[in-house]
């Protein structure tokens, strides 16, 4: 199918084109409800037409040395190692899909083949158990209310192992029955489940309302947009509450998910059901291991982890 409409292009003499080709991929991830793709892709996309000029990037320019220009001019921009990985990522993404669909035609070599794109290290910065404790006990009271709830979404996905920020705001309340906590992760499609602990049971209570989800993030808009704009607020006041707390490191809502990894591992937890509580598939041992491990032995791991 995708050979005979780029059969057909070249039959009405239109030249295929990298920038059109990723202009479709863009359009794609939107129909199919793919937000986070979509945002990704859009800002990888928006950079390309900055540098090509607004212009076309055909076949014959799509090669290894037109990329090793690009990664420089990224370079020269101010981007970091890891934002240049970033938008080479994209490249390469959209090129195979292009290619696979026969929208762009194979090069003789793949522009990409020679490309190592490895992204570097980050430094990633777990808490102490004291310092986990004066944020979750911290007085807030007297401050803007959205500190208070940027405080308990970070002690929410301590207490859940990790959760991701995007899975805290669409948890709804018919996620929680019976004492038992079950989400599928936006990211990658996995459904975990976990007891809810009494720390957590206590947020929850907190925020009980008339909506359907368990945290009052969203309103009546809860598009992807109005998502987008609560996370970059709330980002704000969880790194405001690592200042007026006097924490070296920024705090994000990340540290919660890094800190409860780091905690389970430095109180004997086996890797193994670390990987398998913050729903890691990345590594084939841990996937090995997700079939066979209890949850009741990771919900054990959660409750020692939390009276820590």
């Amino acid at each position: 199918m995708g050979q005979a409409v780029f059969a057909g292009a070249t039959r009405n003499k239109t030249l295929p084109d990298f920038i059109s080709c990723f202009a479709r991929h863009v359009g794609e991830c939107e129909r199919t409800g793919r937000n986070g793709s979509t945002a990704n892709y859009r800002m990888a996309y928006r950079m390309l037409v900055r540098y090509v000029g607004g212009g076309k990037l055909p076949p014959e320019q799509f090669t290894a040395e037109w990329l090793e220009h690009y990664e420089r001019w990224l370079l020269a921009r101010g981007l970091g190692t890891n934002s240049v990985v970033f938008h080479m990522r994209s490249l390469r993404a959209v090129y195979n899909r292009a290619v696979e669909q026969g929208l762009f035609p194979a090069a003789g070599s793949n522009p990409f083949r020679r490309r190592l794109i490895k992204q570097v290290a980050t430094r990633k910065r777990a808490l102490p158990r004291e310092t986990l404790r004066r944020i979750g006990g911290a007085d807030l009271s007297a401050l803007h209310p959205k500190y208070a709830l940027a405080r308990d979404l970070f002690m929410f996905s301590f207490y859940t192992r990790g959760m991701s920020f995007v899975d805290m705001i669409y948890l709804r309340k018919s996620d929680v029955r019976d004492g038992v906590l079950t989400y599928r992760r936006k990211k990658t499609g996995q459904t975990l489940s976990l007891r809810v602990e009494a720390p957590l049971q206590k947020i929850i209570d907190r925020y009980d309302s008339d909506s359907p989800y368990v945290l009052p993030v969203l309103t009546a808009d809860d598009s992807y947009r109005a998502y987008r704009q609560q996370q970059r607020e709330l980002n704000k006041f969880i790194r405001k509450i690592g200042e007026l707390l006097g924490i070296s490191e920024p705090l994000t809502f990340y540290v919660a998910r890094h800190s409860w990894a780091t905690l389970a591992r430095d109180c004997g937890t086996p890797l193994t059901v670390i990987s398998a509580g913050m729903g890691h598939t990345s590594e084939r041992t841990t996937r090995v291991y997700l079939a066979q491990l209890d949850r009741s032995v990771i919900d054990k791991a959660n409750r020692k982890i939390i009276n820590l």
